[in-house]
């Protein structure tokens, strides 16, 4: 009888391991967590406007208004110079190309300035250091060449631009706050002299360089019609039945400011 009862008892112990055993299988829990990332984007867009910053590009042009206001919390201008607002900047830049140029830049004579002033603006997510490259045909570029040998296109860079601090002053032009410039430089079969302009900090995300790198464009007033057609000859002068075309580009880089020391760094990057 005894053994009997003790056999029951191990019976029954087994079967309450079974059940303790099939009910923690039942609880369980899994954790989980999901992130979400908005990736950062280097993005910029260059306009081009008649508005120097301060109203007087030296091109001449009498048509060009000064401005009506005054610099307010800007980091390379003084509060209370007159100046041209980036809003002001940016809506002449919406016509700049179809009315200005259109009619002074496709009507080009000695002695005119056309007003070039570009600007960058940075419209992506993240800060960016930026540098503008103005490229002039080396045949035709008066910096470099006399007239008699086909030099006839003036020009003139914002001095300004250096001397407020906002772009590097590359020590490369022959005079103080004078761009970096690259002689004969070879684009698409054209040699450019190539003048570039690099900022000195990051563009903030938004933000519009306060200051245009370029002034004007303009043929020499002493350029006669024998200079032009030595400029057509050397190439640097495209020209057809009724009319001559001089191109002078303007290209705009960025890099992302992070990671990187200074601008030098980032474009050493950039260039590879």
């Amino acid at each position: 009888m005894k053994k009997k009862l003790l056999v029951l008892g191990l019976c029954v112990a087994l079967a309450a391991i079974a059940i303790a055993g099939a009910s923690l299988a039942y609880f369980t829990d899994t954790k989980s967590a999901t992130n979400t990332f908005t990736v950062g984007n280097v993005k910029i867009d260059l306009i081009e406007s008649r508005f120097h910053r301060q109203g007087n590009d030296n091109s001449g042009d009498t048509s060009i208004p000064d401005p009506a206001g005054t610099a307010s919390g800007m980091k390379y201008l003084k509060d209370g110079q007159k100046a041209f607002t980036d809003d002001e900047i940016k809506n002449d830049a919406k016509t700049y190309a179809t009315e200005y140029l259109a009619v002074k830049g496709q009507n080009m004579v000695p002695g005119r300035g056309v007003a070039k002033c570009p600007y960058v603006i940075n419209t992506g997510a993240n800060d960016a250091y930026v540098r503008v490259r103005v490229m002039i045909p080396s045949k035709a570029n008066n910096d470099f060449v006399a007239v008699k040998d086909g030099g006839v296109i003036t020009n003139q860079w914002c001095s300004t631009a250096f001397i407020s601090g906002e772009f590097i002053d590359g020590k490369g032009g022959g005079w103080n706050n004078a761009p970096a410039i690259e002689r004969n430089v070879e684009k698409d079969g054209m040699k450019y002299d190539v003048y570039t302009f690099t900022r000195v900090k990051p563009l903030a995300a938004g933000a519009m360089t306060e200051w245009n790198v370029w002034n004007f464009i303009g043929i020499n007033k002493d350029a006669t019609s024998a200079d032009i057609q030595k400029a057509v000859a050397a190439g640097a002068i495209t020209a057809t039945d009724n009319t001559m075309t001089l191109n002078v580009l303007v290209e705009a880089d960025a890099i992302q400011a992070e990671g990187f020391a200074d601008a030098a760094a980032a474009f050493a990057a950039f260039d590879k």
